[in-house]
């Protein structure tokens, strides 16, 4: 368990992501964004675990920010990069491991995205 999600599902879960994010958000779009954004939030909100929790917070504001009819580039690059910073936070104290590793690789493609997204 990721402090009170079970590995399965999440293992399953970080895959998609990851592999959404390979070809970064601009690809991804907005409405594949606000698939994941809806699909973790939901997750993480029932975890019960407070950093997941928070991270699912997080989410809410980029899915606030994406829903909006103009959202702002610096604003969600902000998102991004925190929750980058959250999820490498979490997956760091994690045993090696699959989960541990796709955490990783999410979190650095979060920071990634963050860091390359067009801001006006």
């Amino acid at each position: 368990m990721i402090g009170g999600v079970t590995e399965g599902p999440v293992e399953h879960d970080l895959e998609l992501t990851v592999s959404a994010l390979k070809d970064g958000v601009l690809d991804l779009g907005i409405p594949g964004g606000l698939v994941e954004v809806r699909r973790w939030e939901e997750a993480l909100g029932a975890s019960g675990a407070p950093a997941l929790i928070e991270i699912g917070g997080g989410l809410a504001e980029l899915r606030g920010e994406l829903e909006s009819d103009t959202p702002d580039t610096v604003a969600v690059s902000r998102l991004l990069l925190d929750l980058g910073g959250r999820t490498l936070a979490v997956a760091e104290p994690l045993d090696p491991g699959d989960t541990r590793s796709r955490l990783l690789e999410l979190g650095n493609l979060l920071v990634r995205e963050g860091r390359t997204l067009p801001k006006e």
